[in-house]
């Protein structure tokens, strides 16, 4: 069984690997749109065990830009995202998934700022986007 390499030495397969890991659209800058079920997404189960009966907070988070093809060089930036929160780590869980088909390094970190309602995403020493927060919903907690 022969094996076909690219000229860096690199199997079509380890490249479908590559692809997949990096998200169907990276080079084009194309984000797959939302789920409709799916887009406004509750605070996770761990989120919600941590905080027993926790006012959950719906946001929704507008990005100015995103990596290198979400809102940079005249590309449209990822459309908002409509989520539920509880925490403002909860939050940010949410929003490195949402971009993580934006960016082109796996350990991006999310920051958010929920006194100036706004926070960026980091890549390993660089600012890799910005977005603002607008609180549009409140639910209060009840007794654990």
């Amino acid at each position: 069984m022969t094996t076909e390499t690219t000229s860096q030495g690199i199997t079509p397969e380890v490249l479908a690997a590559i692809a997949m890991k990096a998200g169907p659209d990276w080079q084009a800058g194309r984000h797959q749109p939302r789920d409709r079920e799916a887009e406004i997404a509750t605070p996770s189960l761990d989120e919600m065990a941590a905080a027993p009966g926790a006012t959950q907070t719906k946001y929704r988070v507008t990005y100015a830009r995103v990596g290198r093809h979400g809102g940079r060089d005249g590309s449209k930036p990822p459309a908002p995202l409509t989520v539920w929160a509880v925490t403002a780590d909860g939050l940010a869980e949410h929003i490195a998934t949402d971009v993580r088909p934006y960016l082109l390094s796996g350990g991006a970190e999310v920051v958010v700022d929920l006194e100036a309602m706004s926070g960026y995403i980091l890549a390993g020493f660089r600012t890799a986007g910005t977005f603002t927060l607008e609180a549009l919903q409140v639910a209060e907690g009840g007794a654990a």
